[in-house]
């Protein structure tokens, strides 16, 4: 992972902004910082940058971590931003920055919901997310992911419910799992799910939840931050890769250890694990208020590989 470090920027539009946000609020900042609260000054307008998808090898903004796109197909969705146009970054010069406008949904992209093919566009749900590109089975691995993430103060970034149907969720991140050479289509969505989500709720709380064995259903939820607006919090996962008893998950926000499951990571030994990024609404209609645009930033990719 590369150090965060903090440097001094010449410019008087840069020393504005780093004036009024502080460390973590656009130029540098260590894990340290990472709890204090900035004042942002940044613009929500769409800036200038490069579309992730020709950006993936960018060592700068993506770190280690081989990404491909997932689902979305807008020009801003998912851009690669530099620092000296007042963007937030935590390492090096370069950030991802991730938006979602109200009505962006991906109609290229289909899958099952229970026996009915449907896409994001017809189900009631909006995204833009990338995710790791994987090589095959994890099994007997011990995962490591770390990034930082940046929210923006924005009003309303998930709206309260409207208490009739489902509830909305919005998910910044998955720990996912998938079956692989060896199909499990009664697990998850057909052989698909989550071991976590990284989420935010209309309260503006971020959470960790982990999910009950191979199913959707929450099992921990824990806070990582009530008011995780403009300031660089960092996330860690590792994950002991097996589809027998000696697997495990662990959480950390900021260094710390907010979850620590002993359970089975693996349907079976055949299956893999990969990180998946971005915004990812359900429900999208089951709201009080309009959806605004929401924008995140991640930066300070890492990701290590150990046998057990």
């Amino acid at each position: 992972m590369k150090n965060p470090i903090t440097r001094l920027l010449g410019g008087s539009v840069i020393l504005a902004l780093l004036m009024a946000c502080g460390d973590g609020g656009g130029g540098k900042s260590d894990s340290g910082s990472s709890n204090t609260t900035a004042k942002s000054s940044i613009s929500l307008a769409t800036p200038g940058g490069t579309p992730c998808a020709s950006s993936f090898a960018d060592s700068d903004a993506f770190g280690n971590i081989r990404f491909q796109s997932s689902t979305g197909t807008t020009p801003w969705g998912c851009l690669v931003v530099d620092q000296a146009g007042a963007q937030p970054t935590v390492s090096g010069t370069r950030s991802v920055r991730i938006e979602l406008r109200p009505g962006d949904c991906d109609s290229s992209q289909t899958f099952l919901s229970g026996s009915s093919v449907v896409s994001d566009c017809t189900s009631d749900r909006s995204r833009f997310e990338i995710r790791q590109v994987v090589g095959g089975s994890t099994a007997g691995q011990i995962l490591t992911y770390e990034y930082y993430v940046y929210i923006p103060a924005q009003s309303n970034f998930q709206p309260p419910s409207n208490k009739t149907g489902s509830a909305p969720l919005t998910v910044l991140t998955q720990i996912n799992w998938q079956c692989g050479a060896t199909a499990c289509p009664s697990l998850g969505s057909n052989g698909y799910g989550a071991l976590a989500y990284l989420l935010i709720d209309s309260s503006g709380t971020l959470f960790v939840q982990t999910h009950q064995d191979f199913t959707w259903v929450q099992n921990a939820k824990v806070p990582v931050d009530g008011s995780p607006f403009d300031k660089w919090i960092k996330l860690k996962y590792i994950i002991k890769s097996s589809s027998a008893g000696d697997g495990s998950f662990q959480a950390y926000a900021n260094d710390k250890l907010i979850i620590n499951e002993a359970r089975v990571t693996l349907p079976n030994p055949y299956a893999y694990i990969s990180l998946k990024l971005g915004i990812y609404n359900s429900s999208i209609s089951s709201v009080s208020k309009p959806w605004s645009t929401q924008i995140i930033y991640f930066d300070a990719f890492s990701t290590s590989v150990q046998n057990f």
